[in-house]
């Protein structure tokens, strides 16, 4: 089998613990000062650069007939009134566009149409509900009205506007009808005949309400680009999303944080021990700060794909842990007259080699995504990649030693110690326990009625006798 660290390596890594303990503080505080100081900056003003994902917005897949420079595209967009989208090329002649603006009106426009009703309508005027998105708004009166006289409402404030048809009911019809041929047909219903309208998509004339469709974002921007930049834009795909659902995301990616470091702790604790539980949630914390600092610190886009890098970082982290805390366990049966520092220490050179493979295959792959995606695939390969290499040194350098810690600090609080229970004799004293009647007849006999071989091995017998007594037997307790 191929390994880079030969067997018998003895690195004395938990010589250096408290150091690495020291620089992984230093890290963490780091982090959490580039978090906090983003805040207060300048064009930044939050923790980290939340994407569209977490604070809503609009992104748009557009395909150009020609080739369009991403500079001249950002300069046609902020002539649109979209100063804020950022630009990520896609192919030869394709580009994402992604925005913080949610609607294709602006709140000046907004309240401009607000008061055009208010004045034309007055008191007939119930309420007027705008989408979320701008492209249609909802407008509620007290009693039908003509809706002819909304369309030049739209065009005094140099809106496209899209009203809806007047359907009128069969009634309605049947009465205008009659009427222009002079007859003199009955009327019961209360408004007038003109304003009898039928039940379609955009008119409910049992509430009264009008549906108004405006000029969309895509639709916006299309024309836009197009008088700016003289190239048609096709619109591919357009994902929108409210600011009120990015806050729930944003909070339901920290819940999901949570939870998974709650379930680690306790697949932890039942699979191995108290003691190990700390150590690798804390190695856990310890990579997603760092990762997330670094972020912070170069004002990276923060999105749901950067948030499920985390999670698998957790995850591979995690194994990493389990690998090193399985070794752990092994050894402290096995090596009961060392001390728990040097079993941990032993441990982790046991396992060095499938520890660097492991991270090191991993982290090319990585490597490769990164060299050759762009957008977010390229920020999550990244998240990835400072995710790979601080879970690889957490598992070595905070989890381990942490175990080391936890024992010497609260090992009196731990009722089942595993190192003073009685364990399982070593390969020594199973085969003395096979052979354990011949040793009673050899005892017994003079020196010169033995041969070579059997005098070598009563002499070895009493040496392994003696290294039993002075660690206090079989059951006896480790060397701190």
């Amino acid at each position: 089998m191929f390994e880079i660290i030969k067997p018998g390596i003895n690195i004395n890594f938990m010589g250096s613990r408290r150091k690495a303990f020291l620089f992984s503080g230093s890290l963490i505080g780091l982090s959490l000062l580039f978090l906090i100081g983003n805040m207060f900056m300048p064009g930044r003003g939050s923790m980290l650069n939340y994407g569209l994902d977490f604070l809503g917005g609009t992104q748009i897949q557009l395909e150009f007939d020609r080739k369009v420079a991403p500079g001249d595209l950002r300069v046609a967009l902020e002539k649109v009134g979209y100063k804020d989208a950022s630009v990520s090329a896609m192919g030869k002649t394709g580009y994402l566009v992604s925005m913080r603006s949610f609607s294709s009106i602006t709140d000046d426009q907004r309240a401009a149409i607000e008061k055009s009703f208010m004045d034309k309508y007055k008191s007939d005027l119930f309420r007027i509900r705008f989408s979320a998105a701008g492209d249609h708004i909802k407008v509620r009166f007290h009693g039908p009205v003509k809706m002819d006289e909304f369309e030049a409402l739209f065009v005094a404030l140099n809106l496209k506007a899209r009203v809806p048809q007047a359907e009128l009911t069969p009634e309605a019809i049947d009465y205008i009808t009659r009427v222009a041929k002079g007859e003199t047909p009955k009327w019961d219903k209360p408004m007038p005949a003109e304003l009898d309208y039928a039940e379609t998509l955009t008119v409910s004339p049992k509430r009264n309400e009008y549906t108004i469709l405006l000029e969309s974002v895509s639709e916006k921007i299309e024309e836009g680009l197009f008088k700016a930049l003289g190239a048609k834009a096709s619109v591919l795909s357009v994902e929108s999303r409210g600011p009120q659902v990015g806050k729930r995301l944003r909070i339901q990616g920290i819940l999901s944080l949570l939870y998974a470091l709650g379930f680690i702790l306790l697949y932890i604790v039942l699979r191995f021990d108290l003691k190990f539980a700390p150590g690798a949630i804390v190695a856990l914390i310890h990579d997603v700060l760092i990762t997330v600092g670094i972020f912070a610190l170069f004002w990276r886009e923060f999105s749901l794909p950067i948030l499920a890098a985390l999670l698998t970082i957790v995850g591979y982290s995690l194994n990493d842990t389990i690998v090193v805390y399985d070794r752990i366990r092994e050894n402290i049966l096995k090596l009961r007259s060392h001390s728990l520092t040097k079993v941990v220490n032993t441990s982790i050179n046991e396992t060095l080699s499938r520890t660097i493979l492991t991270s090191a295959t991993t982290f090319f792959t990585v490597a490769a995504i990164f060299v050759v995606a762009d957008g977010v695939l390229r920020d999550f390969a990244l998240a990835m990649g400072i995710g790979i290499i601080v879970g690889t040194y957490s598992s070595i350098f905070v989890a381990s030693p942490m175990v080391i810690f936890v024992e010497n600090t609260f090992g009196r609080y731990f009722v089942a110690d595993s190192r003073q229970e009685a364990e399982p004799m070593d390969e020594d004293e199973e085969e003395e326990g096979d052979e354990g009647e011949d040793d009673d007849a050899n005892e017994g006999k003079p020196d010169e009625e033995l041969t070579e071989e059997e005098l070598k091995e009563r002499d070895l017998r009493k040496a392994k006798r003696l290294r039993r007594k002075s660690r206090g037997g079989r059951g006896g307790k480790r060397k701190g």
